[in-house]
């Protein structure tokens, strides 16, 4: 009976809505995929100026058993894991035009991102993924308002067997302009925002969630790894993502900016709005009565996944929950280490 008061309460804070949600992302469990493309040049191809799309073609099983066969496109996006110095394959966008999306696993999805290990043959680099995309489950529990995925069993083929099929766990993660259709938002690019553009508690539980995994690669101001969406009053919301730079995926290539005055992505360090503790708590009351579920989320490990790396990646977390229920070190570490204006 409480198992299942837990998952009634799991779907309520994840906001699931599942008769109008898109296929892809009604249910958690992992798909299996296969991608047809020109592999070896999609991999090599890094220019941030002349990036191209590729024809391919998606294999997947549906429901009733059948294997679906769906003409679509892929190419190659993002930043760091985007520079072939730093990984060998790049994340990824997928899209399909509409009359293929159509009663198939991407209907109501007209582009995807595709987060997948940026180096395949290392078994590190796949368990990033694998708490990147809780760390995504998990502020989703946090905030309604936020990017769905779905983790994916791929196999990426080279149509002209130039290279090796490469088999991962990865994830699919819906765009920007899909979670502003669902909230009815438009996605708004204009940089500069601080800290006193935002009304209710929005910012607050960002801000917090960002100090609770390590994350210290973000900015309003300058829209790094925040989507910012205005809704019909002129109101703003900001929604973070990216999530793999940060102290709980811990990925050995992550480092912090040098202006920080910390050593590693693995200190904390609050870079949010300046508040009282009066003005704090009904954020930590938000947080702690959404615990048990954020909990779950991080106590059972995903197909494939390091149970070690979990058990290391909630104790990370639960250092969190040691400093929200400790009002002086909360002070030290949140209150008083704020950033007065915006950041």
């Amino acid at each position: 009976m409480i198992l299942r008061a837990l998952s009634v309460l799991t779907l309520a804070l994840l906001g699931a809505t599942p008769l109008r949600a898109q296929p892809l992302f009604r249910e958690q469990a992992p798909i299996t995929v296969t991608i047809t493309t020109n592999l070896r040049d999609l991999t090599r191809e890094r220019d941030s100026t002349r990036l191209r799309w590729f024809g391919a073609e998606m294999r997947y099983m549906d429901e009733a058993g059948a294997e679906r066969k769906l003409a679509v496109e892929v190419r190659a996006r993002g930043h760091f894991r985007r520079q072939s110095s730093n990984c060998t394959f790049p994340p990824l966008f997928l899209r399909a035009e509409r009359d293929v999306r159509d009663s198939s696993l991407l209907q109501g999805n007209p582009r995807l991102k595709i987060v997948t290990p940026c180096r395949p043959a290392s078994a590190e680099y796949q368990q990033y993924i694998f708490t990147e995309y809780k760390a995504y489950r998990s502020y989703a529990v946090i905030d309604s308002i936020h990017h769905r995925v779905r983790l994916a069993n791929i196999t990426y083929v080279d149509s002209l067997n130039r290279v090796r099929p490469i088999a991962v766990t990865a994830f699919f993660m819906e765009t920007d302009e899909e979670v502003g259709d669902e909230h009815h938002l438009e996605v708004f690019e204009q940089q500069g925002a601080l800290w006193d553009v935002f009304d209710g508690p929005h910012i607050d539980r960002i801000s917090l969630w960002e100090y609770a995994i390590g994350n210290t690669d973000w900015s309003v101001s300058a829209l790094h790894n925040i989507v910012m969406f205005r809704d019909s009053l002129g109101g703003y919301r900001p929604v973070a993502y990216d999530f793999d730079w940060t102290g709980l995926v811990n990925p050995r290539y992550a480092f912090p900016n040098t202006t920080l005055g910390i050593r590693s992505v693995r200190q904390r360090l609050h870079r949010g709005p300046c508040r009282s503790a009066a003005e704090w708590e009904p954020t930590l009351g938000h947080y702690r009565a959404r615990r048990a579920v954020l909990d779950s989320i991080w106590s059972t490990p995903e197909p494939g996944q390091d149970p070690k790396r979990l058990e290391e990646a909630k104790r990370y977390l639960d250092e969190f929950w040691r400093v929200i229920d400790d009002p002086r070190e909360f002070k030290r570490e949140v209150i008083d280490r704020c950033q007065r204006i915006g950041n």
